[in-house]
């Protein structure tokens, strides 16, 4: 009775998550109907204004993210001054990869970035000038990060007349669960950014100024850099740690071993699941950094596979034996652990869609556990379709 309850528990946790990462996905869609109106428009310099965001299409209804840098500057001005430094490498992506300042001692513990040209999904930008609108795509786009790690992308939009170039910069990582890239916010990368130009060697005044940007994750400022020169900036910049996060991961490892003691078999199967997770994102970075003429997404499909059938595939081959309660328990420990330590690897802010999509996951694997080690046919196919469920809806980008 108890474990039938446990089942349907997990069953119900898995329901629920996978419902609410729906409801977390992010922001409402535009109206497709919708128009740019003249009051969403900004004033920076020149003949046109902007309207501040990106666009998947060339449309208000395909509206992304918010523009949150502006450089008084031509493109090739503004990308020698981001690029154009004596410790980065900008390097080019291959066509494959589609897809506050802080103060001296915290610009001290930024690791040194290394930025690279990106093309990735085509977004656009508008303009208005007197004679009109204009749609634009990216004049250029850069990155600095692995694409099967965590990045930062610049997206670039000169105006027609030369006089400003818009960038739109956010964070983003690669979700095994998605195979695709998440963007978890616009602010820290903009924030880099703009420590890169105050501290470095570049003769640019950086200023905020509100201009009430509303949606696209904007906070509704703007920054304006206003560039003198174009000369090499300092050795400044990168992602910076997030300690507590590693700190939070480390202590749950440890109450997991002292519990592996009663239980090996147990034991074997959470460390397998952790060591699966962890590793998959390993591999996929030092594959991509040992044969960057390999596309990543060549990399990423064979091991999507090992996330998606090794993982319960573990489970059926070590749970059996186990006691049901402690293979669950090792179940959502392990995963736990090599979902925590995965997301704090990347030190990024993760949506909360995910967050709770990972725990679904979780409560699905949990499910096949009880029923394998209890030799449960009915439990263990549930727990079968509750994962391939699990894996089905962010394939169909419904989470």
């Amino acid at each position: 009775m108890r474990r039938t309850t446990a089942v349907a528990a997990l069953l119900v946790v898995v329901g629920v998550g996978l419902a609410l990462s729906g409801v977390f996905a992010g922001p409402p869609a535009e109206d497709p109907d919708a128009t740019i109106a003249a009051d969403s428009l900004v004033a920076v310099e020149g003949e046109y204004q902007l309207w501040p965001y990106t666009s998947r299409d060339t449309s208000v209804a395909g509206r992304t993210l918010a523009i949150n840098v502006v450089f008084r500057a031509d493109a090739a001005t503004t990308r020698r001054a981001i690029e154009h430094r004596s410790d980065a490498d900008w390097e080019e992506t291959t066509e494959a990869e589609t897809a506050a300042t802080g103060n001296a001692d915290q610009v001290r513990a930024i690791v040194e970035r290394d930025w690279a040209d990106a093309r990735s999904s085509t977004r656009y930008s508008y303009v208005r000038g007197s004679e009109g609108g204009i749609w634009m795509a990216e004049t250029f786009e850069l990155h600095d990060g692995s694409y099967l790690g965590v990045r930062d992308h610049l997206r670039a939009y000169e105006s027609p007349d030369g006089a400003y170039t818009a960038v739109q910069a956010h964070e983003e990582y690669y979700d095994w669960f998605r195979l695709r890239h998440t963007v978890p916010g616009i602010d820290e990368p903009k924030t880099r950014l703009e420590n890169e130009l105050i501290r470095g060697s570049v003769d640019a005044e950086v200023t905020r100024e509100y201009r009430g940007i509303d949606g696209g994750w904007s906070d509704g400022w703007l920054t304006i850099v206003d560039l003198a020169s174009a000369a090499a900036l300092a050795a400044l910049g990168g992602i910076l740690l997030r300690r507590q996060t590693r700190r939070a991961a480390v202590d749950l490892a440890r109450r997991g071993r002292r519990d592996a003691r009663r239980h090996a078999r147990a034991a074997a199967l959470g460390v397998s699941l952790a060591l699966i997770v962890v590793g998959v994102r390993a591999t996929g970075v030092a594959v991509e950094t040992l044969v960057p003429t390999l596309p990543p997404k060549a990399i990423a499909a064979p091991l999507y596979l090992v996330l998606a059938v090794g993982l319960p595939g573990i489970v059926v081959a070590l749970a059996r034996r186990c006691d049901p309660s402690a293979a669950a328990l090792a179940v959502a420990i392990g995963l736990g652990v090599g979902f925590v330590a995965d997301f704090a690897a990347l030190g990024v802010a993760i949506p909360p869609a995910l967050i709770v999509h990972r725990v679904a996951l979780i409560a699905a694997l949990g499910v096949v556990s009880l029923g394998r080690a209890a030799d449960g046919r009915p439990v263990l196919a549930a727990g079968a379709v509750a994962w391939a469920v699990g894996l089905v809806l962010p394939l169909a980008d419904v989470i």
